[in-house]
């Protein structure tokens, strides 16, 4: 469901005059409208302009790699001519949107006799995401008056005449743009009215205009999207303040290895605040590989363990499950811990143990929500990597438990707006940093002729008896020529040591056979899918290749990187690429920081990379920035929350169409 509130709102009887209806709108004129869903005055009002002549952005992040914009601006550094290579150049800076960007300009040495600190310009060029530059084509000084000139884009129809039709329907009232604010809010925050913003954004005076239609308009999307989730958000039980032991907490810490990096810590008091709480609660965990969140996970089990409640911990496959039963069994030493999967020996007695509380932690993957696996009282439950889970089977895993507490962990770096849209605000930890121990992760970017200082690295990390994960996009396919089997046909040829394949139509058994395999085979190689990329803990393994990097967003790259580097050993990426993607490539080569790169691509690639169990009207926003607009997100979540806690708001008649808009929400 779109976030366009005007369709999902009707106040009243609208006032919508077909097109065909409007002065200057002949036949031809409507059947370009018409391939555009613009049907009515309304829909045409709707249909705000694209860019503005002269003024191709109105923030930011509106901004893409490689896109050609045209701006106005002002000169924030004095021109510089640089010298030296084929072409002399000239550089400065101009401030974008409280942003200054590097400028630079090939071969024009005239500018520097025309352009001065401070001149405002209209610049034309190509906007580099990476270098945070444009490549300019033209510098011109800016023109005292410049008349605003909205661009539709609309095929076959002239921008001069869709704005001609737009100001006829404004200036003879043929349209009505109902207010979908409470009146409490627009007079709080001073908002102009909704019909006032539509008007501004297509008949702007002048650019201060269009930001504050702009930022009213932002403000609806983010008030109804808050009123949305929190028609969707879980419903609390109430229950006691879990009486956990303290003191065998902090004595447990103590034992820890290494001490708690702040975030760590942080995470830890999120959850324990939580705890003390008098009704259920759910948190999100979002940390970055290797920052320790299984770390923070146990801290918090151990606490509800010694409240005298079970604890139940899923994660997505059975490698991932044995890897975390073998952790939490070394270091929680006290504790009854069991693990439950598809392959687990003598089932029946290990469900009537934990029917009968002889088991304080289970450890398992989807077998946890069989029917017959039942909690004498189960008081947590942990997901690991939950979006890899259904929401059916989670729902149907946190059904067994009386109190409903859930703590949700990803490594996937979720920017941090996209985390609130799904959690809310008060619901998310996020650990950045990583423990001192962990040694950064020397990335580079390769071609295929030069991969053989990849193969050598190779062979050094073979002699050290070190593992190696070779990725590739597919198992076999015609559109790309890296896959499993070529690149099996190459690495086997030049290497002769134990070579084993992982991919997707292997059976659970062959996969499980394949990766013990690997892991017991010091020295040898695994050539996979993306299959790797959450589940594999293997301290040894110091180098992975990844072909065809082109193929991937930064954020997976990223975390199939982090599928190396576990241990304390040196470790080492390679991303090879044959297509012009240098610029993506080396930004991941130069950062370690996996939620910078989540905000890359969430430039890039859009937020369904992100949140792909959201519905997309959650996401579908024409004026909300997800990655800049978190100031708004929030003075809407609490605008919301307010609003939707007060005595009369299911009574009061001007709040009737609120409650009307989250019962239909619901019903989704």
């Amino acid at each position: 469901m779109d976030l366009r509130i005007c369709n999902i709102i009707k106040l009243g009887d609208n006032l919508e005059i077909k097109l065909e209806d409007v002065k200057g709108v002949g036949p031809q004129n409507i059947k370009y409208f018409r391939n555009h869903g613009i049907w009515s005055t309304y829909d045409l009002v709707l249909h705000v302009p694209k860019t503005y002549e002269d003024f191709s952005i109105t923030s930011i992040d509106e901004l893409h790699h490689k896109q050609s914009i045209t701006l106005k601006t002002k000169v924030e550094t004095p021109l510089r001519m640089i010298r030296g290579g084929k072409t002399e150049r000239i550089i400065f800076r101009v401030k974008v949107f409280h942003q200054l960007l590097d400028v630079v300009v090939f071969g024009r040495g005239y500018l520097l006799k025309q352009i001065n600190l401070h001149d405002e310009i209209i610049l034309k060029g190509t906007y580099d995401l990476y270098r945070e530059s444009i490549n300019a084509s033209s510098v011109t000084l800016s023109e005292k008056q410049t008349e605003i000139k909205p661009i539709y884009g609309i095929e076959n129809l002239h921008d001069k005449s869709v704005s001609n039709i737009v100001k006829t329907v404004f200036d003879e009232q043929l349209v009505s743009i109902y207010e979908t604010l409470p009146k409490e809010i627009v007079t709080s925050k001073n908002w102009m009215s909704r019909k006032d913003a539509y008007h501004m954004l297509h008949l702007p005076k002048d650019f201060s205009d269009i930001e504050k239609a702009r930022q009213r308009l932002k403000y609806e999307e983010a008030f109804f999207l808050q009123l949305k989730l929190i028609s969707k958000q879980p419903k609390f039980h109430e229950r006691p303040p879990k009486a956990y032991d303290i003191q065998k907490v902090k004595d447990f810490i103590q034992t820890i290895p290494y001490e708690l990096t702040s975030d760590q810590k942080n995470a830890v008091n999120d959850i324990f605040r939580d705890f003390k709480k008098n009704h259920s609660t759910y948190r999100l965990i979002q940390g970055d590989v290797g920052s320790g969140k299984t770390m923070v996970s146990m801290i918090a089990i151990l606490a509800i363990i010694t409240a005298g409640e079970q604890v139940s911990f899923m994660a997505p496959t059975e490698l991932l499950a044995k890897q975390h039963f073998q952790t939490f069994t070394m270091m929680l030493k006290d504790v009854r811990i069991a693990l439950l999967t598809g392959k687990t020996k003598d089932k029946e007695t290990l469900k009537k143990q934990i029917e009968h509380h002889e088991i304080d932690l289970v450890i398992g993957t989807h077998a946890l929500i069989e029917e017959d696996v039942k909690f004498a009282k189960l008081g947590f439950i942990v997901i690991d990597e939950q979006h890899k889970f259904g929401v059916k089977t989670r729902e149907e895993l946190i059904l067994k438990s009386s109190s409903k507490d859930v703590l949700y962990l990803t490594a996937t770096p979720i920017p941090r707006t996209l985390a609130l849209i799904e959690y809310g605000n008060q619901h998310v930890s996020i650990i950045r940093e990583k423990p001192k121990s962990r040694q950064v992760i020397q990335t580079r970017y390769i071609t295929k002729p030069t991969i053989s200082e990849m193969y050598d690295m190779m062979y050094s990390a073979i002699i050290r008896k070190e593992h190696i994960f070779l990725v590739v996009p597919a198992i076999t396919s015609s559109k790309v020529s890296d896959n499993i089997e070529t690149v099996y046909e190459s690495i086997s040829a030049e290497f002769k040591v134990p070579i084993f394949v992982l991919h997707g139509k292997l059976t659970q058994e062959e996969k499980d056979r394949m990766m013990d395999h690997f892991i017991y085979t010091p020295g040898s190689i695994m050539i996979a899918t993306t299959m790797i990329e959450v589940g594999i803990d293997i301290p040894t393994a110091t180098l992975m290749g990844i072909y065809s990097a082109e193929s991937f967003g930064l954020s997976q790259l990223h975390q199939l990187r982090g599928r190396v580097g576990r241990g304390n050993l040196p470790s080492f990426c390679y991303l090879i690429s044959e297509k012009e993607d240098i610029e993506r490539l080396e930004t991941l080569s130069k950062t370690d920081d996996g939620f910078k790169l989540a905000e890359y691509d969430l430039i890039e690639r859009g937020p369904g990379d992100f949140l792909g169990s959201l519905q997309s009207g959650y996401i579908d926003f024409k004026f909300l920035s997800l990655l800049t607009d978190e100031k708004i997100l929030l003075e809407a979540q609490k605008d919301a929350e307010t609003l939707i806690s007060k005595p009369d708001f299911k009574t009061h008649p001007d709040y009737r169409y609120l409650n009307k808009f989250m019962t239909d929400t619901m019903k989704i």
